[in-house]
C-alpha cells in the first residue's frame, strides 16, 4: 500500500498535467474559451454591464452587434423600419412585449431556424429582453449575426425602459 505522501504527490502530478494539457488545448482549438477575455460595455451610464467582446461579435470581425438607445429603438419602431425580436420567454412576452414585436426566445432558437430562413437576410433587426439585467438580448443579436443577417442592433434598455417611456405596448400572444 502506498504512503499517504507518494498518493498525495501522484494526484497532484495529475491535476498539473491535467491542467496543461487544458490550457494547452484551449490555446490551439478554434473555439478555445481563451485566456484572456476582452469585455466591452453596453447600456447608458446609469445601467452599464461588461459583457465579453465574443458576446456581441462571435465572428471577431467588424460586423458585431451594436446597442441602440431608447429614442433610436423608439424611432425605428415608428417609422416601422426594423422588426423586433422579443428574446425573453413566452409566458414573459404574453404578459406584455413591444407593440408588433416577435418572440424569438434566446433558449428556443434552433427552433426559430425555418421562420428565420424565410426572412431577408438584410431586415433591420432589433433584439430586446427584460433591461440592464437581461443579456438574452445580446445572446439573440449574435446567434442573428451568426446565422447571416447583416443589420442587427441590440436595445439594452429593453422591455423594462420601453413600458417606463410608456410606447407602444400590446399584451397576449
Amino acid at each position: 500500500m502506498k504512503s499517504l505522501s507518494t498518493l498525495f504527490k501522484e494526484i497532484l502530478l495529475l491535476v498539473l498535467i491535467s491542467g496543461v494539457i487544458g490550457i494547452a488545448a484551449q490555446a490551439v482549438l478554434p473555439n478555445g474559451i481563451g485566456l484572456k477575455t476582452d469585455l466591452i460595455l453596453v447600456g447608458n451610464d446609469s445601467s452599464q454591464v461588461a459583457v465579453p467582446a465574443i458576446a456581441i461579435n462571435p465572428r471577431g470581425d467588424d460586423t458585431r452587434a451594436e446597442n441602440i438607445t431608447l429614442a433610436e429603438a423608439y424611432l425605428a419602431h415608428q417609422d416601422g423600419a426594423a422588426l423586433f425580436f422579443d428574446a425573453r420567454s413566452s409566458e414573459e412576452y404574453a404578459e406584455g412585449h413591444i407593440q408588433a414585436a416577435i418572440n424569438l426566445p434566446v433558449h428556443a432558437f434552433m427552433d426559430s431556424l425555418a421562420f428565420l430562413e424565410n426572412l431577408n437576410f438584410d431586415s433591420q433587426i432589433i433584439t430586446y429582453c427584460d433591461g440592464a439585467d437581461c443579456n438574452a438580448s445580446i445572446d439573440l443579436a449574435a446567434d442573428l449575426k451568426m446565422m447571416g443577417f447583416t443589420r442587427v442592433v441590440f436595445f439594452f434598455g429593453g422591455w423594462q425602459e420601453w413600458q417606463t417611456a410608456e410606447y407602444p405596448v400590446e399584451r397576449g400572444r
